[in-house]
């Protein structure tokens, strides 16, 4: 992820995460300890330090956003548990799904997605 957004930044594009509720929090729908690592938060504040925990373990450079506690983003784009999206002046163009049998993305596809978008933009200034 830190190399995608690496690769963007000097074309002007800004890629953003949303932190979401968790899909498998240890006190909801546990999956082992390595990923139903946290609880689910109960307060914005919970939910924030969640996200600001998990972009210093995992020294994730993608500026974050998070959901309110009234979960408006992932209500208004189906974002469970994580989807990319590409929203262009106000209109989602992409909105990728993951693997069917594995539920991964395949970022080299979302890279070769945003680089042509760009390209076909640049083109038509």
């Amino acid at each position: 992820m830190n190399a995608l957004v690496r690769s963007h930044v000097p074309n002007g594009i800004k890629l953003v995460a949303i932190y979401i509720a968790e899909a498998h929090s240890k006190d909801e729908w546990p999956v082992g300890e390595t990923i139903s690592c946290v609880e689910q938060p109960r307060t914005l504040e919970e939910r924030l330090e969640n996200a600001r925990r998990f972009k210093k373990n995992f020294n994730f450079e993608m500026p974050m956003l998070v959901d309110d506690m009234n979960n408006t983003f992932h209500n208004t784009y189906g974002s469970w548990p994580f989807r990319f999206f590409v929203i262009y002046e106000g209109q989602l163009l992409l909105k990728a799904e993951p693997d069917t049998e594995m539920f991964t993305y395949d970022l080299n596809e979302i890279d070769k997605w945003i680089s042509n978008f760009y390209e076909s933009r640049s083109q038509t200034i």
